[in-house]
């Protein structure tokens, strides 16, 4: 079906000048006027109510908050997001929350008072309260990424269980049984689910996670997988894989690896989850869990503009597959 962004672009306008001609708010030249209708017409466009279902004194706004800006894994699900809303006539304002439960707070409640259509939340995973009673106040909410198991809202996820189990069997098949895990936040589902997998995987094979192998003060930046790194690998018997429960935090093992001697993957492999754009890029280059970014963002906004529609369905959680994606960071033990 043509999206108001076709009729746009057919008529040589922009998305404002259609959204102001077809809700007859605003003035606009007769010339634009003629022409969007003439695109209209010629493309068979038919608005599909979003913005004539919009709540009295809503805005064409759309919020989203995620916890870190500078992430790349956020910044590929915004895109998505913000893709699928403009297309649709709606401006995206984006909110880093920097994984403060407060910031959060106070960027809900400043939304709010701009009357903002609906939201879509990567969550710092504190504020389950607060969302639902935007919830029970009518605005909708989709939750991306991070599942908050109390809020009765539509979630879109990726399968971080299945996921984590892929990286651990991966390992496993080239013959490492001292395995390192880089892990934090745990009371985030995500982790909670990559966790589960890990010890799943672990399990099936007779084996458990050696205490002297976790370190859990990860906080998904490089600086925390390199201090993660230097700790685990001056352990009397250091591990010959490391599992970090994201890319960044793979880099930093990598640059400690490359900094101390530490041949990767030769003396040690070294695997993440994401497969953000650098991923491919790192040297050598990293083997990674890839989810799905963008369309995890296309489907949660995709959610959202059916619920602002009037969708009355019952909340649906959709869990987008991961993918294990093998370059040189890992290899047979040695």
């Amino acid at each position: 079906m043509p999206t108001i962004k076709d009729v746009a672009d057919h008529a040589s306008v922009s998305i404002a000048t259609v959204s102001r001609v077809l809700n007859q708010s605003g003035y606009v030249r007769p010339e634009l006027e003629r022409r969007v209708r003439q695109a209209v017409a010629q493309l068979g466009y038919h608005p599909n109510g979003l913005a004539r279902n919009l709540r009295r004194n809503e805005s064409l706004t759309l919020g989203m908050l995620i916890p870190d800006s500078n992430n790349p894994f956020f910044a590929e699900i915004a895109k998505g997001i913000e893709e699928i809303c403009f297309n649709n006539g709606f401006t995206v304002v984006l909110c880093n929350t920097d994984e403060k439960p407060e910031r959060e707070a106070a960027y809900i409640d400043a939304l709010y008072w701009q009357r903002v259509a609906g939201f879509v939340v990567v969550s710092t995973g504190k504020l389950t309260t607060r969302l639902q009673q935007l919830l029970d106040q009518g605005y909708p909410v989709v939750v991306v990424d991070r599942p908050l198991a109390e809020l009765k809202t539509d979630t879109v996820m990726s399968d971080n269980y299945g996921g984590a189990r892929q990286a651990v069997q991966h390992l496993l098949d080239l013959g490492h049984r001292r395995i390192a895990f880089v892990v934090g936040d745990n009371y985030l589902q995500t982790i909670k689910s990559r966790w589960m997998g890990v010890l799943d995987v672990l399990h099936e094979h007779g084996l458990d996670v050696a205490p002297d192998l976790l370190y859990d003060k990860g906080d998904f930046l490089p600086q925390s997988g390199y201090a993660a790194a230097e700790s685990l690998l001056h352990r009397p018997d250091p591990p010959t894989a490391i599992f970090t429960f994201n890319d960044l935090m793979a880099f930093g093992v990598l640059n400690y690896a490359q900094t101390h001697g530490v041949s990767v993957p030769a003396s040690l492999s070294v695997i993440g989850f994401d497969d953000i754009v650098m991923a491919s890029y790192a040297v050598p280059a990293l083997t990674t869990i890839a989810q799905q970014k963008y369309e995890l963002g296309k489907t949660g906004a995709d959610l959202l503009l059916r619920r602002i529609q009037g969708e009355q369905t019952a909340p649906r959680d959709i869990v987008v597959a991961t993918q294990l994606v093998i370059r040189q960071s890992t290899a047979h033990r040695g």
